[in-house]
């Protein structure tokens, strides 16, 4: 994209705001993980932190989240999925709930997604432990036999997101175009659903 994505505007605010939005109606903590300067400010309500381990990719944001956190089941988003369904979140915490699951990912024929997840605190260990090795990759989470680990499927996913559009992520121009071309469309449907 050229530059910090997850600060690119999406209908007068920032692309990162919306997962908080989203989150902020579930969750009485919302942590935002980033490097240095990433963010300065947000109009969402939330807890700014610097990762802990400087260039760890995704895991090593997972796990300074988790580490930031106080609470014992934890959803993880990318900051660039503005489209969360929060019925879906919920299904997958209750889910991880009634299985005593550690972690529950989506995987979507085959598709993965680890940015779109429930993690326990005992997440913690493993990741460090990975991290601490010069190990990246979060599907060594998943792999681990130290934590329970559960996924959902797309008939799961959608009977809480039809379309799927929480997955939706955007990675490059045409994806913010997209985004901008959906969010239109829901403030139109909005509009009509109000007259």
């Amino acid at each position: 994209m050229g530059r910090s994505k997850c600060c690119m505007e999406l209908s007068g605010r920032p692309l990162f705001e919306y997962p908080l939005l989203v989150l902020s109606r579930l969750y009485s903590q919302c942590i935002v993980v980033g490097n240095e300067g990433f963010i300065d400010s947000c109009s969402v309500p939330c807890t700014l932190v610097q990762d802990r381990i400087a260039g760890a990719g995704p895991l090593g944001g997972i796990y300074t989240g988790l580490a930031a956190s106080g609470s014992w089941l934890n959803f993880v988003i990318a900051a660039d999925m503005p489209y969360a369904s929060p019925q879906l979140v919920g299904a997958m915490e209750e889910y991880a709930l009634q299985n005593k699951l550690d972690i529950v990912y989506p995987n979507i024929d085959g598709l993965l997604e680890p940015l779109f997840a429930i993690y326990s605190q005992r997440v913690v260990s493993v990741a460090r432990a990975l991290l601490d090795a010069g190990r990246r990759s979060v599907r060594e989470l998943f792999a681990s036999m130290w934590l329970r680990v559960g996924t959902i499927d797309r008939q799961f996913a959608m009977r809480y997101d039809i379309k799927l559009t929480s997955f939706f992520n955007v990675n490059t121009p045409d994806d913010l175009i997209m985004a901008r071309l959906m969010m239109h469309a829901r403030e139109k449907s909005l509009q009509e659903e109000r007259a």
